[in-house]
């Protein structure tokens, strides 16, 4: 009997600490997820033509000018859908330990 009390009170320990780790875990990602999405251009909605504006500066004139802001922008949107999936894979995983305990 004191064995099994002993295992329980182990598991118990080491399910809490997995938790606090998670918990831990999605904040980071949370905070992360906020980062990155601020840090992403909003989509223009093409008043620069009205206004006559341009965005192209000295640097867009190579090619690798031309895509340096499509490859940043793709690069954060992958950073942004991991950060997510790890983020929801946390709170798959503390749903399922809670509802286990």
């Amino acid at each position: 009997m004191l064995n099994y009390l002993a295992f329980a009170v182990a598991t118990a320990n080491i399910v809490a600490g997995i938790r606090i780790a998670l918990a831990a875990l999605a904040l980071i990602c949370i905070g992360f997820i906020i980062f990155v999405v601020m840090k992403q251009s909003g989509n223009s909605d093409g008043t620069e033509a009205f206004t006559g504006s341009s965005s192209k500066s000295d640097e867009s004139e190579t090619y690798y000018g031309q895509n340096a802001g499509s490859r940043k922008e793709a690069r954060l949107k992958l950073l942004t859908y991991i950060a997510a999936g790890v983020f929801a894979v946390c709170c798959i995983v503390m749903l399922i330990l809670q509802a286990v305990l």
